[in-house]
């Protein structure tokens, strides 16, 4: 059975201290664990901040098209564009470029094939 088409589904929903942020995934670039915060960085370069570890969002942005190349860093697949083997960084839509984990990047791989 297919499943519901949903309202949210292209959006992720932050409940934040002082507000309720829902960003369009399309707009999301990356996410990136640093201590117990997850930062959400947006294509236009805003990023924003939650009090919860990376680990807490890692299922549901799996589902969203997002995929961990290193340990502290998901990145919308959407947005992604080649990885450096010399430099050891991924490369984003917008030339950002991010450290991967050479064992990450293989698994990504196998899921394309």
């Amino acid at each position: 059975m297919p499943k519901k088409a949903h309202l949210l589904d292209e959006s992720l929903v932050l409940n934040m201290a002082e507000q309720i942020l829902v960003l369009p995934i399309r707009e999301i670039l990356y996410v990136q664990a640093q201590n117990s915060y997850t930062h959400f960085v947006e294509v236009s370069g805003k990023s924003w901040s939650m009090s919860k570890p990376l680990r807490f969002f890692q299922d549901q942005l799996n589902d969203l098209g997002f995929f961990r190349i290193h340990r502290s860093y998901m990145v919308n697949v959407q947005h992604l564009r080649r990885f450096d083997k010399t430099e050891g960084l991924a490369y984003l839509i917008n030339e950002q470029g991010i450290p991967y984990n050479k064992d990450h990047v293989k698994k990504l791989i196998q899921l394309s094939e």
